[in-house]
């Protein structure tokens, strides 16, 4: 009886498509459903429309009816509660005792025990922020870097104090001439001094260029007797040269010289002969491809003043007065 109410349309449309199947096999209709629909009577088409039509609403009434069915059946096992699981006894509660008469209810299993485990995936890290292993470098390359040849440090010292100069005013008791060459990435300095020989061999020495003013220095006869040299570009072919002789006790004595390079101008050669000829208070002013000179002027400080506002006028920074007289200015 439960299968005639759960499906009425279903139910209404096998009912309809047996009245039909009967009108078909039959030719008419009577008796209890006669008194219901009334006495049918159906010629020979009727009978096979009745028929079909029949037998199309008995298949589409049980299909209904099988649809219908298995709608319910998974609505009802989708809403069937999960059995609670049961809780352990504790020790502050002790288990519940079965009152005589009744059967107590069978154990639970474990079910945290032999549940399988649910494996948990760790979670990858974004494809933008992972960093990728730095692969291992080839030994072809390597050993391609270990060939390469190791950079040169820049060179020491300015070029254009390389090569030869000379004292402009050389005297028995003063420097007569200097080679300056590249040795390595620094300079050497090689001295020669004015004495009854004409001149005498000083040696070889180191040019310290690490300071503003390139020095070179070496012992007489011992470290106490010391001469320390100080070379000053004025120009690229003019070069001031400062000497500081150091004697225990004594004073320090400093000299100054004027040396010109082997390759300077047959015009400032000339200027500086002609300077050195002329009497009198007399001051020669010198900057980069410039130069002035007074002679014959009232006092040292007069003979300064003019030369180096000649040489001023010119128009290029730099001037400063290289002699005095004939000695090289301090």
């Amino acid at each position: 009886m439960d299968h005639l109410t759960d499906a009425p349309v279903a139910n209404i449309l096998i009912l309809a498509g047996i009245i039909f199947l009967a009108v078909g096999l039959f030719g008419r209709i009577g008796g209890f459903i006669g008194s219901i629909f009334g006495n049918i009577e159906a010629g020979k088409n009727s009978r096979v429309l009745a028929g079909i039509l029949g037998v199309l609403l008995i298949v589409g009434g049980g299909w209904l009816h099988e649809d219908s069915h298995k709608s319910a059946a998974s609505g009802a096992s989708s809403a069937t509660p999960a059995p609670a699981a049961s809780s352990a006894p504790t020790a502050s509660t002790p288990p519940s005792t079965p009152t005589a008469g009744t059967v107590p209810p069978a154990p639970t299993p474990d079910v945290g025990r032999d549940s399988p485990r649910v494996k948990v995936s760790t979670p990858q890290p974004s494809p933008n922020r992972t960093l990728q292993p730095r692969a291992p470098e080839a030994p072809e390359r390597a050993a391609e870097r270990e060939r390469l040849p190791t950079p040169t440090p820049p060179p020491l010292g300015d070029d254009r104090l390389v090569g030869t100069w000379t004292n402009l005013t050389p005297r028995t008791d003063s420097i007569k001439r200097i080679e300056i060459a590249r040795a390595g990435q620094g300079l050497n300095v090689h001295v020669w001094y004015s004495c009854s020989a004409d001149e005498c061999d000083l040696g070889l020495h180191r040019l310290d260029v690490s300071g503003r003013t390139p020095a070179y220095t070496y012992d007489l006869t011992d470290p106490n007797r010391r001469i320390t040299g100080y070379l000053t570009l004025q120009t690229p072919n003019v070069l001031h040269v400062m000497i500081d002789r150091l004697e225990p006790g004594t004073p320090p004595h400093r000299r100054h010289w004027v040396f010109t390079k082997s390759t300077i101008s047959e015009s400032v050669l000339r200027a500086f002969a002609t300077y050195l000829d002329a009497p009198g208070q007399k001051a020669f002013a010198m900057a980069p491809g410039v130069w002035s000179y007074q002679t014959g002027q009232v006092s040292a400080d007069d003979a300064r003043e003019k030369a180096l506002h000649m040489c001023e006028r010119r128009g290029v920074p730099g001037c400063r007065i290289i002699l005095l007289n004939d000695d090289a200015a301090q």
